[in-house]
This record gives structure tokens, sequence and C-alpha cells, in this order.
């Protein structure tokens, strides 16, 4: 699912960007889940900053939400590229886990900010 922030200048110019949320990954079998998003696009002109986050979440049946178990935040900067958490340590003991990636997006443009945008993946079910 992508996410995308729209911000507009004095003079109504609007600068947004779309960020994608990636679903939950291993890079290797039995490794540890990662969650990861990237910019997609851009207008022209482009925001002068963006501030991208991504969260790996567990879904925890007992309470019946999710809870963030891995986060990054790329700060303020110029947009580019993508945006990975750390991987989660995990117990492979047979017991599935219900993941997913939700993926933050600000940008910034003439000093206006925009409200964030906020998307949520598909979900994935590892032993982890």
């Amino acid at each position: 699912m992508a996410t995308w922030a729209i911000a507009k200048s004095p003079t109504d110019v609007a600068a947004w960007c779309t960020f994608l949320g990636e679903k939950p990954f291993q890079v290797t079998h039995n490794g540890p889940p990662f969650a990861q998003g990237r910019y997609t696009g851009c207008s022209t002109p482009a925001p002068g900053k963006c501030r991208a986050q991504a969260d790996l979440q567990r879904y925890e049946s007992h309470d019946g939400y999710w809870h963030a178990v891995k986060h990054k935040d790329s700060g303020w900067r110029s947009y580019s590229g993508h945006l990975t958490t750390p991987g989660l340590n995990c117990v492979h003991d047979g017991h599935k886990e219900t993941y997913n990636t939700q993926v933050t997006l600000h940008v910034e443009y003439h000093g206006r900010f925009s409200e964030p945008g906020i998307a949520v993946t598909h979900n994935t079910v590892l032993d982890c």
C-alpha cells in the first residue's frame, strides 16, 4: 500500500511525494524479518524535505492490537531511495506470528508541512 503527503505553499502550489510500504520480508530462510518502504514519486516542484517512517508491526492476539516491534525514521531530509527497519531477532519455535508494515510520510514545502500520510501493507505470517 502507498501513502502520500501534500504540502501547499502560500500561493497554493502543491508539492507531494508517494511512499510505498512493502510486506515484511526475510532475506534468508529463517532470517530476521524486516519492514521496508520506498519512494515511488514526487511532484514537480518537489517538496523541500520529507520525513519517512517504517514500522514492522506484530499482531498480538491477547489484546487485539498491532504493536510496532521495529522502527526506522529517516529524519527530515531530501527524498530518495528506501527505508528499512533493523531486523527482528527471532526464536524459531514453530509458533507463527502475523506481521505487517506501516509507513508514514510527511513533506515540507516553503515552510508548510503536510498532515501525515499513513498506509499499512497486507499481512505476512512468519515463524518468529
